[in-house]
């Protein structure tokens, strides 16, 4: 009798991507161990290697979760309000800040599970942090337009602005 490996038994998101036939038992064991050695999110490795669609994850994210969504397409994004999160942090964790109300900041996500990201800009803002889920894809394009938009917004400060024989 031959002895095979048991694989781990699904919970959370993975579980919810097999139950609404988004993704298959096997290629979800697969994806998770893929996006470890990457040090990666699932979400990210399932939409980057187009193993999912990025709504139909979105929307499996947001029922497991009990997150809204939201249409990235049909917001403006305020420059200001993504200059209260620093530049490294939006980068490094691939998250774009919305909007703010009050002592509350709403920040776009793909993956709700990436906790660490939350607790980091909650940390930095001093703000409580509320996510919003949003299409992979999408995330990544306006995270890319928004980035150079701050950059752009800095450039446009030059030399005179900060001449301090006038004062």
């Amino acid at each position: 009798m031959a002895l095979t490996a048991k694989k781990s038994i699904l919970t959370g998101l993975p579980r919810r991507l097999v139950q609404e036939s988004i993704c298959t038992e096997e290629m979800v064991h697969d994806a998770v161990a893929a996006a470890k050695k990457e040090k990666t999110t699932l979400v990210a490795h399932l939409i980057k290697n187009q193993l999912a669609d990025a709504q139909d994850v979105a929307q499996a994210a947001s029922h497991e979760f009990g997150v809204p969504t939201l249409n990235l397409e049909s917001l403006v994004v305020d420059v200001d309000v993504c200059q209260l999160v620093n530049q490294d942090l939006l980068s490094k964790h691939k998250v774009l800040p919305l909007v703010k109300r009050g002592k509350r900041i709403f920040i776009a996500v793909s993956d709700p599970t990436n906790l660490h990201a939350l607790d980091e800009i909650r940390f930095q803002t001093g703000l409580s942090v509320e996510p919003v889920i949003v299409e992979q894809d999408k995330l990544d394009e306006m995270l890319k337009k928004t980035m150079e938009a701050l950059d752009n917004s800095i450039d446009a400060f030059d030399d005179e602005d900060f001449e301090l024989e006038n004062l």
